[in-house]
């Protein structure tokens, strides 16, 4: 962005800022100069003490689309920013304010280098709906599939990057005011969400999202996931399958049959328990407006921006964390705990599995299920009470989970969550200990000593070769030893002091009892005496008595 346009963008957010009355966060961030006097004036009448949790979402809806994304961030970290403000940020999902049709037609012919209808056969201008980052419109091809179009905001890049650039002021001002702020890394946590929007910018990426979750339920027959139409797909232009339905806010909200809300539940939750334990890539945002269903009961997903990923070895360790909750075994969650975060050096493990076994003893009278409504959310925040730093991914999983379980309970009040969700426990039972399991393992075991077999007489001939050519070292180094070596010294220099004196001294005494005139035998003796001394002044010098 140009510096005019970069400086006109920080006089817009700082007019915002005091039309909340942050007079006081205006001047600490050193934006003072960006207002006139008379404005400020009329904020100080204006000066509020706080913002509540309603007043940051209205802050942040005013300050525009990165602001915006800032929030959606924040609602998905619950270790970061209070639960109530995390539930609170979380509307901010509502629908943006269109741009205009013309615009959007504009960036498709610029961004696919042809003429709109050159590749549609309809158009819809009026927008089906609207984001922070983009809308989309409604069309149809050339070859007469029905799709939707999803279209980036005009000039969102340079507004981001000027709004980054006071976000990143913003972060480095509250480390320096608030040194307890320390734990949260305001800094990375801004660097966190610099890149989770760079990937949002990126309609590509978006794309590769959409194809892995169209992949990996191409065989469910309860989900639908919308085809990707690759060839014309950019940094800006996304068009996609249109799949017909409403969002699960409906259902909740409309007179639908209990019947068809505990069936839609139900899928619901299964599709969102595959996503975290059998296919590892899920959706992080899992609200009733971004979750559809058609006519038929089908779930539908979409908007893939924001996505969780559990690596192979992440999974294990929370199917583990759910079988020991569900176990109720203490020591057990309080160990993948630890080995799932990053402790603090204030660290107290006692503590922490008391704070644990107090959890699990509450929701013993519960139900025995594998997973315990609220037990998830309250894991999370004996993590941050004890300052233990879990991994983003497994935060989003949790936060994902946790409004799973809100969206079916409120769909169906009583909804039994591990119940409902029976058949995908199996499967990642079986999947894990299942006979194709085992003979998997048993054949890795196998292949690894196949490997070592193989490989063995190769290495040990080559061991052989280097003592035949004496090209050979052995490099040994001992630890521990130079104590021992102090020890027996000075035990050896104090018997060698005892044994010289005793000497000289016996001598001494027998040439003095030898003589009958014993002239010089008291003189031998103290000659003895002090070559003794001399010998103990010598040892005690060295430091070795």
């Amino acid at each position: 962005m140009k510096k005019i346009g970069r400086i006109e963008r920080i006089r817009e957010i700082t007019k915002i800022l005091l039309k909340h009355g942050l007079v006081d966060f205006v001047r600490e961030i050193g934006l003072m100069s960006f207002v006139s006097r008379k404005r400020m004036e009329d904020s100080i009448e204006r000066r509020t003490k706080d913002v509540d949790v309603e007043e940051l979402r209205f802050l942040l809806e005013d300050l525009g689309p990165t602001f915006i994304k800032l929030g959606q961030f924040l609602s998905l970290r619950p270790d970061l920013v209070p639960i109530e403000f995390a539930d609170e940020l979380r509307k901010l999902y509502e629908e943006a304010t269109t741009f205009s049709s013309k615009k959007s037609r504009e960036i498709i012919e610029e961004e696919l280098g042809c003429k709109l209808y050159d590749i549609f056969e309809e158009f819809y201008n009026t927008p089906l709906a609207a984001a922070s980052i983009g809308q989309v419109h409604e069309a149809r091809l050339k070859t007469g599939e029905e799709v939707v179009v999803k279209v980036q905001r005009p000039d969102i890049r340079a507004r981001v990057a000027a709004d980054m650039e006071l976000i990143g002021r913003i972060a480095t001002l509250i480390e320096d005011l608030i040194p307890e702020s320390e734990m949260y890394n305001p800094s990375e946590t801004v660097e966190e969400f610099r890149k989770m929007l760079k990937k949002e910018l990126d309609y590509t990426i978006e794309a590769r999202n959409a194809q892995r979750f169209y992949d990996a339920f191409a065989d469910d027959p309860d989900v639908i996931v919308p085809k990707v139409y690759w060839d014309y797909v950019t940094t800006k232009i996304l068009i996609l399958e249109h799949i017909e339905g409403k969002s699960l806010r409906h259902a909740m909200d409309r007179n639908v049959p209990d019947e068809t809300k505990k069936d839609l539940a139900t899928k619901f939750a299964q599709c969102m328990l595959r996503q975290f334990l059998v296919h590892g890539i899920f959706h992080a945002d899992p609200s009733p407006g971004n979750i559809y269903y058609t006519d038929t009961k089908e779930i539908v997903l979409f908007d893939f921006g924001a996505i969780g990923w559990l690596p192979p070895s992440r999974r294990e360790k929370i199917i583990d964390m759910f079988l020991a909750l569900a176990k109720g075994d203490t020591k057990e969650v309080t160990e993948i705990l630890l080995d799932i975060g990053i402790t603090k050096d204030d660290f107290d493990r006692e503590q922490l599995e008391w704070d644990i076994e107090n959890l699990l003893e509450l929701y013993k009278r519960k139900s025995n299920v594998l997973f315990k409504e609220g037990a998830n959310e309250e894991i999370i925040n004996i993590a941050i009470k004890h300052n233990i730093v879990l991994p983003p991914n497994f935060i989003l999983m949790e936060r994902a989970l946790i409004e799973t379980e809100g969206v079916c309970a409120e769909l169906y009040p009583g909804f039994g969550f591990f119940q409902n969700s029976s058949p995908v426990i199996k499967e990642v039972m079986q999947n894990r200990y299942g006979p194709k399991a085992q003979a998997k393992k048993l054949v890795s075991t196998l292949q690894g000593y196949h490997k070592l077999g193989t490989e063995l007489p190769h290495k040990l001939n080559k061991i052989l070769e280097g003592f035949e050519d004496r090209d050979f070292a052995v490099s040994i180094e001992h630890k521990g030893l130079r104590e021992m070596e102090n020890t027996l010294e000075l035990i050896s220099n104090r018997i060698s002091f005892t044994i010289i004196t005793a000497a000289i001294i016996i001598g001494s005494a027998l040439i003095v009892l030898s003589t009958e005139q014993p002239l010089f035998g008291p003189y031998i003796f103290i000659v003895s005496v002090l070559i003794g001394v001399w010998l103990l002044a010598i040892i005690i010098k060295r430091g070795r008595y």
